[in-house]
């Protein structure tokens, strides 16, 4: 720091970060440097921080030793190194380096990188002046300076070869002695030479040593007095300087880049013996010769206003040869070439002078780092011996057991994780996976990712993750896309879900969102807990904080057979879908069997409209006008002989109708008709089911807390033997949630926002039923808020449902069990405004404030 400023602006005791103008003030250059290297040293620290003491990232080839031609190459890139960014902007053979040391001819030496921040006048680098300005400066610049070298080593290992990087040690104190006198008797009392300049007083070690040996040299200047030059002996030739000029008897320093940072003994100052102005720039001639070879970069002439070899005691910062009342002392300890320390001077002021005491250097730090072990004889590189870090991009650490990013195997990444269990943890980004992912047998198994933008698409298969008898397993903090499930072989109930636990014990499912396409046939589901093939049943099932995303007739969750399930605080939607969906035969057939439903059983009985068919039979058909115009085109459209090969004509309708449904354009139906059909089976996607808790055993089940929106039944708890038989739910909790029901006017299935099979005790408190209707019919199937049903346990408490919508009934009871010696069985406070708030269809049961 040789420029012309008027203090230092930050020092490492200093807890500065910047300066902030105010109105009208003025701007003091330790103003502007304050806010530059406060945050020049923060970054640097940083760079410490996450890097280390030095290193290049992992696979660079940045400052690599190599011998290239037989000669010592140092490639081109860039390192970090004590904080800051070296640059080596092409590779650099390492005798192509300014008044660089020769190598040893032979053996083994250590090849090291020594860096430091280097300040620049235009003095050192003419490039710096704005010709527009006529040779007057304006700021410095600093940059990363380093140099290549290299040492005798004694080991080919990195570990064996030591950096000779000195440690300066040596502080000083600095303090004002007396007042200014002039040396002029007779001057006026205002006399400019009884003053302080106004400035910057560097104190620098120009030769190495102790503090009894050591060469160091002051300049009130800052050292900023200097003139490019060119030497040769006792002649220097300068650059044109407009600002700087030289007179007999200066002390002068001839200095080099390089010199300073080698930090290479100066020896004494020269003398300037004589001055000879010139137009083109001043020749000026030295006392003694300069041992200065060549024209090295940065050569430079610069002003000192003294110099002493020693200063165990104080000695007096002369300036123009006058003791200005200003000493310094060094203390016990190693000064190295190029410490400096700065004082603030103001002649301006008193007591304007800045106090130092045990003061540390202010600059110039060197840090060093190896590169590597190289043998000279054999001109071959030994060890490479650069420090190297991983990219943050590429950081696959923490504490997971086994990290995998977009792109590597995930079958794979589980498979690494020990049979005792591990967690596996999932970077941002999407997870293509074509079969699904398996885990069998583990143990405390965790697989989590960083929330939704750690992305699994399933491909090929409706399960991306399938694990099978795991003790304990937890899935959090990702997104799961299911793909579209092949063709199965027939008679499967259902597909697997998304996220699928087989036989498990401590299964959590936390935190994540979940996505399964529409259906093409059977269901799948987004979360699936169910027995292993071998019939081994879930332990306990958590599923919680969830979103899922639901296709048509899908199911959300489905926990079958685990011993304790708990749903909660999930939140269940039909998934985005075309305006336009895939009819299903599963909708169609519904569709059949509700038009097929108005048949009369006994066409005698009379009712409905008569309808004629082809084997002269008369059938009465009841409902809507339009259910009767579909029953006279089937009559059209159907022969005798079909007729005979049908089981029944409510087979034969209802099929008549699917076919019409599915395939339109081979149907025989009227205009009217297709309407019709057309219209019923608009806007029909839904979720099958939002929650199931179902199989042949549950001691616990609490639902709590979800939301499920646009379902055909949103929560389903009940129990059935492998046989067809009825199994009793034990302990039942369903509470605060909200069920929002979308149910075609045909629908005939599963069709309740809550449904209750037979339970031992079961706890329903404040729930929310909506009921939405879809097809342009609103005489269809009738829809219950909540049916519970079955062999019913001793104790039921249902309090707090609010039904809106046409619901028939906000709570449907039946009790297919024996009579209860002792029960209690307590329902209040049921709210249906458009249909009955309860309805009891055999039990005893206590109700209160059930409206209407």
């Amino acid at each position: 720091m040789t420029g012309d400023v008027t203090s230092v602006p930050l020092r490492a005791t200093d807890r500065w970060t910047a300066a902030l103008m105010q109105q009208g003030r003025v701007l003091l250059d330790t103003d502007w440097n304050l806010v530059v290297g406060g945050s020049a040293r923060d970054a640097r620290q940083l760079a410490r921080d996450a890097i280390g003491p030095a290193g290049v990232p992992v696979g660079s080839t940045a400052f690599k030793v190599e011998f290239v031609g037989g000669a010592l190459t140092v490639r081109a890139g860039t390192m970090w190194i004590g904080g800051l960014l070296a640059r080596n902007p092409a590779d650099l053979g390492y005798a192509a380096q300014p008044e660089v040391a020769a190598l040893p001819a032979s053996g083994l030496v250590n090849v090291y990188l020594d860096a430091f921040v280097e300040e620049v006048q235009a003095a050192e680098d003419p490039s710096l002046l704005d010709p527009a300005l006529a040779g007057v400066d304006t700021t410095t610049r600093t940059r990363v300076g380093w140099r290549v070298r290299a040492v005798p080593a004694t080991s080919p290992t990195c570990s064996g070869a030591g950096l000779p990087v000195p440690v300066s040690t040596g502080r000083l104190d600095v303090s004002r002695t007396a007042a200014p006198v002039s040396p002029d008797p007779c001057a006026p009392p205002d006399d400019p030479r009884s003053k302080l300049p106004d400035g910057l007083l560097r104190i620098e070690v120009l030769d190495a040593g102790t503090e009894k040996t050591a060469r160091f040299a002051w300049s009130y200047a800052n050292g900023s007095d200097a003139v490019a030059a060119t030497v040769a002996g006792t002649t220097v030739t300068l650059a044109p300087s407009p600002a700087v000029t030289f007179a007999p008897g200066d002390l002068v320093e001839v200095s080099t880049l390089a010199r300073r940072a080698d930090r290479r003994d100066h020896g004494a100052l020269f003398t300037v013996a004589a001055v000879a102005p010139s137009a083109g720039g001043d020749t000026v001639t030295l006392g003694t010769a300069s041992p200065l070879a060549g024209d090295p970069p940065g050569t430079c002439l610069r002003r000192w206003d003294g110099q002493v070899v020693g200063a165990a005691t104080a000695v007096p910062l002369t300036l123009g040869g006058a003791d200005v009342g200003i000493a310094f002392t060094a203390r016990a300890g190693g000064y190295q070439v190029g410490d400096w320390w700065g004082v603030r001077v103001r002649g301006s002021a008193a007591d304007a002078v800045e106090t130092l005491t045990d003061a540390p250097p202010d600059g110039v730090v060197h840090t060093a780092a190896p590169l590597a072990v190289v043998d000279l004889t054999n001109k071959t590189v030994l060890t490479d011996c650069r420090p190297t870090f991983p990219p943050l991009t590429d950081l696959r650490g923490g504490t997971c057991t086994v990290t995998a990013f977009p792109g590597d195997d995930l079958q794979a990444a589980l498979d690494a994780l020990p049979a005792t269990g591990g967690e596996l943890c999932l970077a941002a980004g999407t997870f293509r996976v074509g079969a699904p992912l398996t885990v069998t047998g583990k143990q405390r198994v965790v697989i989590t990712g960083i929330g939704p933008a750690t992305v699994l698409v399933g491909e090929k298969h409706e399960a991306v993750l399938v694990a099978t008898r795991c003790p304990d397993i937890e899935v959090t903090r990702l997104r799961v896309e299911s793909g579209r499930a092949p063709d199965t072989p027939p008679g499967e109930e259902h597909l697997l879900g998304a996220l699928t636990f087989l036989g498990c014990d401590g299964v959590r499912v936390r935190d994540c969102e979940v996505w399964c396409p529409d259906s093409s046939g059977r269901a799948q589901s987004g979360i699936y807990a169910a027995p292993d093939p071998d019939g081994r049943r879930p332990g306990a099932v958590e599923v919680r904080g969830n979103r899922l995303e639901i296709g048509d007739h899908q199911a959300g969750v489905i926990v079958a057979s685990a011993t304790e399930s708990t749903v909660v605080d999930n939140t269940v939607v039909l998934s985005a879908g075309k305006a336009t969906t895939l009819m299903t035969r599963l909708v169609a057939r519904e569709l059949g069997r509700f038009v097929a439903g108005h048949l009369a059983a006994d066409p005698a009985a009379g009712g409905g409209a008569a309808v004629e068919l082809a084997d002269g039979r008369t059938v009465r058909m009841g409902g809507p006008a339009a259910l009767r115009r579909v029953a006279a085109d089937w009559a059209k459209a159907t022969s005798t002989r079909r007729l005979k090969s049908r089981a029944s004509l409510h087979q034969g309708l209802a099929r008549f109708v699917t076919a019409s449904a599915t395939e339109p354009h081979q149907a025989a139906v009227g205009s009217v008709s297709g309407r019709f059909l057309a219209a019923a089976l608009k806007d029909t996607r839904a979720v099958g089911q939002g929650i199931v808790v179902a199989g042949d055993r549950a001691n616990l089940v609490r639902v709590e807390g979800n939301e499920v929106t646009g379902a055909l039944q949103g929560v389903h708890v009940a129990l059935r033997a492998a046989g067809g038989g009825r199994r009793v739910l034990g302990q039942v909790v369903i509470s605060n949630n909200t069920v929002s029901c979308a149910v075609p006017f045909f629908w005939g299935r599963q069709r309740h926002a809550f449904y209750v099979g037979s339970f031992s005790s079961l706890t329903m408190l404040d729930n929310h039923a909506r009921l939405h209707r879809t097809g342009d019919q609103t005489d269809g199937t009738p829809v219950d808020a909540v049916r519970v049903t079955g062999q019913l346990g001793a104790f039921l408490q249902l309090r707090g449902l609010d039904a809106s919508g046409p619901f028939r009934a906000g709570v449907v009871l039946r009790d297919e069990g024996a009579a209860q010696r002792v029960s209690l069985r307590y329902v209040s406070d049921v709210l249906n405004p458009l249909g009955v708030g309860v309805r009891v269809e055999s039990g005893s049961f206590l109700l209160d404030r059930c409206l209407p």
